[in-house]
């Protein structure tokens, strides 16, 4: 019935958020390395604009932040260690858009993440997250927005920030 009514009102979003973490390895972040992973062949707008809400989503933190937006070309985000290092961060944070979903009605799409904290050495996961973020095309900064907000704000509960 909520897909029904999103498909008759204008600018319905919906951005859902499943995480579970490590509290053993349970960091306050003070610097953040982030590496967005969109797979945009383009001009990698949905990239641009995830790390821009991020970094405005984070601006009231105690955290410096670097972010990197990954070629469509990359296979591997291990590339990205001399990067990685040379920031010197608490973690790393790696949002990746891992498949989508048309709705069955030919609604909205559904665009599916892997969020993941990991240490520095990218050798482990500290917090996960599975991200459903769904709405009309023409709403992607505001549902880009919408799950910058969601990542800080369940980072925050699970006492990361």
């Amino acid at each position: 019935m909520l897909s029904l009514g999103c498909l008759l009102l204008p600018g319905c979003t919906s951005v859902q958020l499943q995480s579970n973490k490590d509290e053993s390895g349970l960091v306050k972040l003070k610097r953040l390395f982030v590496l967005v992973n969109h797979g945009e062949a383009d001009k990698q707008p949905y990239s641009t604009d995830f790390a821009a809400a991020l970094k405005a989503t984070l601006t009231n933190e105690p955290v410096e932040l670097e972010i990197v937006i990954a070629s469509p070309l990359d296979l591997d985000t291990k590339m990205y260690q001399k990067r990685i290092d040379a920031f010197r961060p608490t973690a790393v944070l790696v949002v990746t858009a891992t498949g989508g979903v048309i709705s069955e009605y030919g609604g909205y799409p559904t665009l599916i993440y892997d969020a993941s904290l990991m240490t520095p050495d990218m050798e482990k996961r500290l917090w996960r997250a599975r991200i459903n973020n769904s709405g009309g095309t023409a709403l992607m900064t505001r549902r880009m927005r919408e799950m910058a907000e969601k990542i800080v704000q369940q980072l925050r509960r699970d006492g990361f920030l």
